[in-house]
């Protein structure tokens, strides 16, 4: 998540998603108690999320939890329109900017209770 780094990882990432779509896409359907895979993609880019959030020792008045749902709810929208629709730079692009407005809320004081 260095300057400048996410779309590069995103774009990246999209490359390996798209030469198995097939497998992802069909393993993403598979919604039964003991396998869920996008559940289960959903709490890891959730966790890994928030663990980053604490570590950043932020004063935001948004609760982590709240932007760190949001991430990964964002991510997994995209994985799964990457896998419908294949790599869109102008996508890859706009998450970034959508992650990089999630944290830079880190930053900010624009939120006050």
């Amino acid at each position: 998540m260095e300057d400048g780094k996410v779309a590069n990882a995103i774009e990246l990432v999209t490359d390996q998603m798209i030469k198995n779509k097939m497998e992802i896409s069909t393993l993403l359907t598979v919604h039964e108690i003991s396998a869920d895979l996008r559940k289960e993609f959903e709490q890891i880019l959730f966790r890994t999320c928030l663990d980053y959030l604490k570590q950043q020792n932020s004063s935001t008045s948004i609760a982590l939890e709240y932007l760190a749902e949001l991430y990964a709810a964002n991510s997994m929208t995209s994985i799964q329109w990457v896998l419908k629709n294949g790599k869109d730079t102008n996508i890859i692009l706009l998450l970034d900017k959508m992650q990089e407005y999630i944290f830079n809320q880190l930053k900010s004081d624009l939120y006050t209770s």
